[in-house]
């Protein structure tokens, strides 16, 4: 009997976020007579313990610290030179310690965080192994002194086979010799734990909450381009309309995002919405978070390609007012599964949650819309076979 293909998942990152969940879930739900999954993480924490509790191996591969090369100033991003020279010799040296663990343990490699695409990508190319590259994120074009699309698209030349995006706003940022090995497979959730009738009168309770009064939520990491300031100063322009409102911020702070949490409680402060504002930090109990929610929102500033938690909200069969950003233009339709506002634009976020609050049937219809796209087009379950569809090629033309 053949022996399933053994597919090794490089994570820059041990910590949960939208990249770590979409490796989790399939990992965890690969087909195991075709593939054997490993992930290998930088540190222990909640991807590799969660791994494991869904019987999934995982190597710990420890890697040099890297440090950001960009420094916001403002709107703007500006390049840290000392940063690139260190990740540079960072990079080689993770390749080389990651090759060396490699050798006899994989068929295939799949990357997963931008640093990890170029030193996994790397390490495969040392020991001769075919590399897929998953790229989740889109990363503003300022990046690496305004290179960042080259240097993707050179990475995706040099050190994959198959590109795997999950939107056509990261597909438009390379080069037309890598697109011709991209293509976009969109995240997927599990359409079953992700439900209109998951109850969240627990997390009501938790926040004291009563059922009859709104709650409006949005859940991202805390970083700035995600937009949680636009949210805050949204929901202080709706305060003395809808006194009995209630807001829950759900995420928490990631990387060198610190200082923007706490500029966000002193905006809650400054606009006197403590006693209506809550910081739920991160949570496990997403489906009933967004259960109990009235409307989500997501007021990213930047391009964002079908965010989990965005997905997750279709599925939950929630009311959504998004940016009209790329990426989340692809999964939601204007007036059919949510509402789209111009990013920024704090009177069009408040108006846009005025007439929801006003129109509960325009909110039942939208929210019946997201969950139909979700059902059809984003389940975990298509996520995963067309990853599988991809491995397979991959594995094929090398076989």
């Amino acid at each position: 009997m053949k022996r399933a293909w053994r597919v090794v998942f490089i994570e820059e990152e041990a910590r949960m976020g939208g990249v770590e969940f979409s490796t989790l879930n399939l990992a965890t739900r690969l087909n195991r007579n075709r593939f054997a999954p490993l992930v290998v993480c930088p540190a222990e924490g909640d991807l590799p313990r969660h791994c494991r509790e869904r019987g999934v191996p995982v190597a710990i591969v420890r890697r040099p610290r890297l440090f950001s090369t960009g420094i916001r100033v403002g709107q703007r991003i500006i390049t840290n030179p000392a940063a690139l020279v260190f990740n540079a010799f960072a990079f080689l040296l993770a390749a080389v310690r990651l090759a060396y663990f490699l050798r006899s343990r994989a068929d295939l490699i799949v990357t997963k965080g931008v640093d990890a695409h170029f030193y996994g990508g790397l390490a495969a190319r040392l020991v001769g192994l075919p590399c897929i590259w998953h790229v989740q994120d889109w990363v503003n074009e300022q990046r690496g002194l305004g290179l960042y699309p080259a240097i993707l698209s050179w990475g995706a030349r040099n050190f994959a086979l198959q590109v795997i995006v999950d939107g056509e706003a990261i597909l438009k940022q390379l080069d037309p010799s890598a697109c011709q090995r991209a293509v976009v497979i969109y995240n997927g959730v599990d359409t079953d734990e992700f439900s209109p009738h998951v109850d969240g009168s627990s997390v009501r309770m938790e926040f004291d909450v009563p059922l009859n009064v709104p709650l409006i939520g949005t859940v991202a990491r805390l970083v700035a381009w995600k937009g949680h300031h636009v949210f805050l100063d949204a929901m202080a322009t709706l305060a003395d309309d809808f006194p009995e409102a209630r807001f829950l911020i759900v995420g928490a702070p990631v990387f060198d995002t610190e200082g923007y949490a706490r500029q966000l409680r002193v905006q809650t402060r400054r606009l006197g919405l403590n006693n209506r504002v809550r910081f739920a930090g991160f949570r496990w109990d997403l489906p009933q978070v967004l259960a109990a929610l009235d409307i989500f929102v997501h007021p990213a500033l930047e391009k964002d390609t079908s965010p989990l938690a965005v997905v997750s909200a279709m599925a939950s069969g929630k009311v959504i007012i998004a940016s009209a950003v790329e990426g989340i233009k692809e999964i939601i339709e204007h007036e059919r599964e949510g509402l789209l506002v111009p990013p920024g634009d704090v009177e069009a976020l408040a108006q846009a949650i005025r007439r929801l609050l006003a129109e509960p049937d325009l909110r039942q219809r939208l929210g019946q819309g997201a969950r139909a796209r979700a059902t059809q087009e984003l389940s975990v379950e298509q996520f995963v076979q067309r990853c599988e569809a991809i491995f397979e090629a991959v594995l094929a033309e090398r076989s």
